[in-house]
């Protein structure tokens, strides 16, 4: 079986993760995957999965959303979301009520086909994920996952990943944030992009090369440090949004 195979989230490869949502009715009750983008305060279940849609898209289409696609063959198969705190901002309370320095990415949730799931999507989405962070500028990588204790989990539950499986590629808990929630952090040096990359507009939905899930050359946490001394203004942080339009 061929392996599979990571591509970035953006106007290229939008129509394969349209696809996939609308084939699980918006995802979540219609999320579209944007629980983490919309700022506190401003209305998050009041919003219709047709507004999450538009606004996702144009995200994405503005470079300011960002995903790890996997995609088995043509067919894409799941994702794992990331992307600066500035692009991010929900859910960012813990870091005041703990008194931990924000990270420079946040990974914040996974989605797989409800087809293939237990089949390494998520690895292979965390791994990608990895990888375009490092061509990013790198810098601390946070995640939420949750402790399975090895036991079996509805999917919905896992959203943000498994503790093991973050633990795996070097992840270490930073704080525990309830019984079965931790906080993992891991520190990604900087990695340049490989030789011949394409645009970013370019991607698997309309023929463009795509890049190989497998093991990410990353480093691990080292508390207090960030690759090569470097300040929190690394190549993949954006400035906060400004004020966007919105249909209510």
């Amino acid at each position: 079986m061929p392996p599979l195979r990571v591509e970035e989230l953006t106007a290229g490869t939008w129509p394969g993760f349209e696809r996939l949502v609308e084939k699980h009715r918006g995802v979540w009750g219609g999320c579209w995957c944007i629980a983490f983008d919309i700022p506190p305060g401003e209305g998050g279940k009041e919003r219709t999965a047709a507004q999450n849609k538009a606004e996702k898209e144009e995200l994405v289409r503005a470079g300011r959303a960002h995903a790890a696609l996997v995609y088995d063959g043509k067919e894409l198969v799941g994702w794992c979301q990331f992307g600066p705190p500035a692009e991010l901002p929900a859910r960012m309370t813990n870091y005041r009520r703990l008194g931990v320095e924000p990270p420079d990415w946040r990974i914040p949730c996974f989605f797989v086909d409800r087809d293939r799931r237990h089949q390494g999507v998520a690895k292979a989405a965390l791994q990608g994920a990895l990888r375009l962070i490092a061509q990013k500028g790198g810098g601390t990588v946070d995640a939420y996952p949750v402790a399975t204790r090895g036991e079996p989990s509805p999917g919905s539950f896992i959203w943000g990943g498994t503790e093991t499986m973050f633990a795996r590629e070097g992840f270490r808990t930073v704080a525990r944030l309830g019984p079965n929630k931790r906080m993992m952090r891991k520190v990604v040096p900087l990695r340049g992009p490989p030789p011949g990359a394409p645009s970013e507009e370019r991607g698997a939905d309309d023929g463009g090369p795509t890049t190989r899930a497998g093991p990410p050359a990353v480093a691990g946490l080292t508390k207090g440090k960030r690759p090569g001394g470097s300040p929190r203004t690394g190549a993949g942080r954006t400035p906060r949004r400004g004020t966007r339009s919105r249909t209510r």
